[in-house]
Formats: C-alpha cells, sequence, structure tokens
C-alpha cells in the first residue's frame, strides 16, 4: 500500500537547542527521531529582511525561491494562482488531501477533505460547520492575543470542538494544560498548538488523506520570547522576573508537547513524515520591546485617517490597510511615517507601500510607559500612545536563515545542507 504522506511544520525551531535538550534527558522521541533518521540543513534567503517564516513556507510549498515567488508579506498568498502549491499538485495527481494551518498558503483545492487556514491568512476554510466556525473562532482568538480576550460566543465554539474532536482520555492533558497556562509563561500559546495537533489526528485518523499537513507555531513566538528562559541557553542576558521567572522554561515546555506529537504522528500506520522548520532562531543579543496597537481602527482615526476600505490585523505588531485609490494610500502613508516619539524621535512605524494598501509595522523597540506621547509631521500632539498599545513581548530570539527538515523515509541520512526550494522536490516525489 502507498503511504500516506504528513507534513509537519515546527516553525522557525533550533533544532540545535533540542539537541542540547536531548543531552540533559528531555524529548525522547526527538531523540528516537534524530537517531533513526538524522535531519538535513536547509538555506533560504541572505538578506535578513527575507528572512521571514511568511517567506520561507511559501519556498517550501512551491519550490521557489523569493526572487521567483516574490511573496514578501503574510497574507500576499491570496490571489496568486501562478504559484501552484503542494496540496494542489497533489490534487491533480488523484491524491486526497487536508490541511491544519498552513502557513501563508490559501485554499483553491477542489475537494480536499479538511482545510483550516492559518489565521492570518484570508482563505476559505472546508470541512464540517464547527471546523469551519473553529478556524474563524482560532483566527480571531490569535488576533485578540495582545489584549487577552476571548468572547463567550469564542469560548463556546472552542468547548464545542473539544467534545467533538477529542478523545476523552485526553481531557486529562488539557485540564493540566489550562491549568498550567494561568502560571506558566508561554503556554496559553502552546494550547492552541496542542489543541490543532489533536484535532488533526483524530481528522487524520478518520479520513486518512493521502497528503496532508499540521503546521505548530507556538514555539517561534516561545523562542521570540522566552529563549533567554532556556536551561540550554548560554548567553548574558536575562529576562526581568516580572516577564518570565527564572525559574520557569517555556521553551522546554512546547517542545515537551512537540515531544508527544511526534510520537503520536510518527505512530500512524503506514505513513512517511517530513517534518520541516523553514529556518530558526538564535538568541538575540540585545533587549528589544513588542508592543501591538489595542484598536487599529481607533488609532487611525485618532491621526486623522478614516478613509480605508479593509483593517486587517496580522502577526504580532502587523496590520494590513486598504483604501480606495492610490492616493488615499500615499497620504496615509505620509501621516504614519512621520510619527515620531517625543522622547527621543524615532519613529513609530514602518511601512510597505502596495499601491492602494500599506502594510504597517509598529516597529518601535524602546519602553512604552504613562506619558509616551507622539509628533506627527513635527508637531507635538496629546496623543498618549501607552494608552493605544499592549505590551506583547521581550524580544529573546532572532531569524537564521538556517532550517531542518526530516525524511523518515531515510535511515541516519548523512548531514548536509540543501537550498530550502529542493524540499518541494522531495515532497513531491512522494505523491505517487
Amino acid at each position: 500500500m502507498q503511504k500516506k504522506v504528513i507534513l509537519l511544520g515546527l516553525n522557525e525551531i533550533n533544532f540545535k537547542f533540542i539537541e542540547l535538550y536531548i543531552a540533559k534527558g528531555y524529548l525522547p522521541n526527538f531523540k528516537t527521531l534524530f537517531e533513526k533518521c538524522g535531519y538535513l540543513q536547509t538555506t533560504s534567503e541572505k538578506e535578513y529582511k527575507l528572512l521571514e517564516p511568511w517567506i520561507q513556507w511559501v519556498t517550501i510549498h512551491t519550490g521557489k525561491t523569493f526572487e521567483e515567488h516574490k511573496i514578501f508579506r503574510l497574507g500576499d498568498i491570496v490571489g496568486r494562482n501562478d504559484l501552484e502549491q503542494l496540496w494542489e499538485i497533489a490534487e491533480k495527481k488523484g491524491l486526497t488531501t487536508a490541511a491544519i494551518s498552513p502557513f501563508n498558503a490559501q485554499n483553491r483545492l477542489a475537494n480536499p477533505i479538511f482545510f483550516v487556514p492559518d489565521p492570518w491568512t484570508k482563505t476559505k476554510a472546508t470541512g464540517s460547520n464547527l471546523l469551519k466556525k473553529l478556524a474563524s473562532t482560532v483566527s480571531s482568538a490569535v488576533n485578540e492575543n495582545a489584549n487577552n480576550k476571548l468572547g463567550l460566543g469564542s469560548a463556546f465554539i472552542l468547548i464545542q470542538s473539544l467534545l467533538a474532536y477529542i478523545p476523552l482520555k485526553k481531557y486529562p492533558k488539557f485540564i493540566k494544560l489550562l491549568r498550567r497556562a494561568f502560571s506558566e509563561k508561554g503556554l496559553k500559546a502552546a494550547f492552541l498548538d496542542v489543541f490543532l495537533g489533536d484535532i488533526f489526528l483524530t481528522l487524520w485518523k478518520k479520513n486518512k488523506p493521502d497528503f496532508s499537513s499540521l503546521f505548530l507555531n507556538a514555539g517561534a513566538h516561545i523562542q521570540h520570547h522566552y529563549m533567554f528562559n532556556s536551561k540550554v541557553y548560554d548567553g548574558g542576558i536575562k529576562n526581568p522576573e516580572w516577564f518570565c521567572p527564572q525559574s520557569q522554561d517555556p521553551l522546554l515546555s512546547i517542545l515537551e508537547y512537540y515531544d508527544k506529537i511526534i510520537q503520536e504522528i510518527i505512530n500512524l500506520e503506514n505513513t512517511r513524515i517530513f517534518i520541516a522548520t523553514g529556518l530558526h532562531q538564535n538568541p538575540h543579543l540585545h533587549r528589544t520591546y513588542y508592543y501591538r496597537l489595542k484598536n487599529h481602527k481607533e488609532f487611525l482615526n485618532i491621526i486623522g485617517i478614516d478613509s480605508f476600505m479593509e483593517l486587517l490585523p496580522r502577526m504580532s505588531r502587523d496590520f494590513l490597510v486598504t483604501f480606495n485609490n492610490e492616493n488615499e494610500a500615499v497620504h496615509c502613508q505620509k501621516i504614519i511615517e512621520s510619527i515620531i516619539s517625543v522622547s527621543d524621535n524615532e519613529p513609530i512605524f514602518e511601512v510597505d507601500n502596495r499601491g492602494k494598501s500599506l502594510f504597517i509595522e509598529l516597529t518601535y523597540g524602546n519602553e512604552i510607559n504613562q506619558g509616551f506621547n507622539l509628533k506627527i509631521g513635527n508637531v507635538e500632539t496629546k496623543i498618549n500612545l501607552y494608552d493605544h498599545v499592549s505590551f506583547i513581548a521581550l524580544k529573546n530570539g532572532e531569524h537564521d536563515g538556517i532550517g531542518y527538515f526530516v525524511d523518515t523515509n531515510n535511515v541516519s541520512q548523512p548531514s548536509k545542507i540543501i537550498p530550502l526550494k529542493e524540499t518541494f522536490s522531495i515532497i513531491v516525489s512522494s505523491f505517487k
């Protein structure tokens, strides 16, 4: 029987950290995987501004470098029908397909068994009505995570999904994880990955798609913000106790959950598993603060911008604003780019103009305290930025273009380096 193919995305995970944890006696399933299959290193883009996961994962999905696919922002894959993705290729070969949270991927499939988009890409969900509602709920929850809000409606959908998709024997795990999430840093993000991982396993066992994918992102988030707390980090920077107590190691916690997910996926009958990271993170070299606007629309209105057609929050500090015409977009761009801090004259935002739309990122990296006033066009205002932002985290990790790739069909594959785009061909060659 032809093996079923699964692509597991462990976004930005540093395998060298995993090896250090293994040496300390942790992560037994990673240890077995590495000993049995080994892993390849992958290389991607050389410019640091291109070392973003939404670029690397398009390369994995399409087999094209940035120079070839030109996808620069999360969500830009929508409408790019010229870029054929892994799932479409599999479907053309007559294979059944499925996906949970594929990063920066558009659902263009004729008949997927299930397709739950990532929380930031505006594309349709496929599956039961409950699964579609769950996709919408997850998107809302992730995009509002800086404000720590979860409405009753969203909570109800999550409970319904738990009852529908999670086996009863796993309930104690989720109860324990919920309890830990209230006292341990990073575990709210871990909850979503564990939840999606178990939903994927339930749906996979029921339908057994020929090609399917599961993308997990909490590890990337935790590395970005809590790497300095890792037991295997040997640098000199420490997170403040108020941010994350030194007694906690959120990175080890999420890797232990990944370790269990890997065990369950590898134990699925008659499967070939590919595991990819896209790139990885190294420790950041200085302290940088991350903030996110609490209410993007309200803030734009306050600074005199109210003519936009659509506003879409993206990951952490980013949002996309669409206008009726290019003149309105340029007018907004000039205002946004003229906003600076009164205290140090540093710009607050960076803007990428795409004609009728602007991709805006809150890039100010110093601490924002009460009384943090703004200048707009060198005119000091009474706008106190502190009232309009939520503190997200301190930056702990930064991107490195080396990624990792595992193929369970290989036995102790020799350590070598390949271009990231070659992973696409390896995956496609398994579609038979």
